[in-house]
């Protein structure tokens, strides 16, 4: 491994930290959606949806404060919203467009734990083989530069800069690889979240003014 690290030229330092960020970021995203998956989003949606329905205000709440995740954050800013309204006298059409307004703009807050550092990934991704790419333009470039010192091809002069131009691309394309298929699990569930929320939002505007 050394071997190719000392290969590859100074060009790759800055894909060594590339490839550190992204293992990183990865692992931290692995563990955040394992937190979020120990909670039945929809268990918990329905056991405060019924006890808004029963008129069980503190039970809803207690359920939602006792519970993590997204989905508990918007059902709690639902259910404190609600009773706001409820508290000054607000009609059912009132309540049920301010618990859903106020639900739906404290949406991204409850999902930035989960899209944190993704936008890392991506840029990540994103630099990794270009800076593979600007490794081997000066691998070629130091290859061509020993050709015309030695006024002729000799394979053996000019073996140390191709092999910095093919480690650097290949290091840049390993590391951009996992991190798009990673970027894209975790976007999935991200987006599986956001279904989550809205279902969420619905049925509880249901159940606040039916």
């Amino acid at each position: 491994m050394m071997n190719y690290l000392m290969d590859g030229g100074w060009m790759m330092l800055p894909l060594l930290i590339c490839s550190i960020v992204m293992v990183a970021v990865i692992i931290d995203r692995c563990r955040a959606f394992r937190a979020a998956a120990k909670l039945d989003p929809k268990a918990l949606r329905e056991k405060v949806v019924q006890a808004v329905t029963d008129g069980d205000i503190a039970a809803a709440v207690e359920a939602c404060r006792n519970s993590e995740g997204p989905v508990a954050a918007v059902l709690l800013t639902g259910l404190e919203k609600f009773t706001r309204l409820y508290q000054k006298g607000k009609s059912e059409p009132e309540i049920e467009a301010g618990v859903t307004k106020a639900m739906e703009d404290y949406a991204p807050k409850a999902m930035s734990g989960l899209e944190k550092r993704l936008g890392t990934m991506v840029l990540v991704s994103s630099i990794s083989p270009l800076i593979g790419m600007c490794g081997t333009v000066t691998g070629m470039i130091n290859s061509f530069a020993v050709m015309a010192e030695a006024a002729g091809l000799d394979a053996g002069a000019v073996a140390g800069g191709i092999s910095e131009a093919l480690i650097t691309t290949a290091a840049g394309l390993i590391i951009a690889i996992p991190g798009v298929v990673a970027y894209n699990m975790f976007q999935k569930k991200v987006e599986e979240w956001n279904v989550q929320l809205e279902t969420s939002i619905a049925d509880f505007a249901q159940a606040v003014a039916p």
